[in-house]
């Protein structure tokens, strides 16, 4: 997986994670759960700038680490506006399908 390939990936996490920002704002959530889908949007957004394909490599490994937290304190938050835990679960998932994809490349 080419540098390039990394950085379109890490904008579609950033793209949903959008999803989760703008349902943040329609609806209540926990300090947790706000904060966390805030790192995870902020790292997602940050991280698609690099073009170094060791750093990509790791700022996947970064990002699916934020979207795991993101999804814990989704699920600790009880009550979750239905677009905001399907926000978080769509950025989760495409960060956990990219490190594994990545994983499997090294392998």
């Amino acid at each position: 997986m080419d540098a390039q390939t990394l950085q379109q990936a890490i904008d579609g996490i950033e793209s949903a994670a959008d999803k989760a920002m703008a349902a943040l704002k329609n609806g209540q959530a926990d300090a947790k759960l706000q904060q966390a889908v805030q790192d995870l949007h902020q790292q997602a957004r940050t991280k698609r700038a690099l073009t170094d394909k060791a750093e990509l490599t790791q700022a996947v490994k970064d990002i699916e680490q934020t979207a795991d937290r993101a999804m814990e304190a989704c699920r600790n938050a009880g009550q979750v506006d239905p677009a905001l835990k399907q926000a978080v679960q769509d950025a989760h998932q495409k960060a956990s399908q990219l490190k594994h994809s990545v994983e499997n490349e090294t392998a």
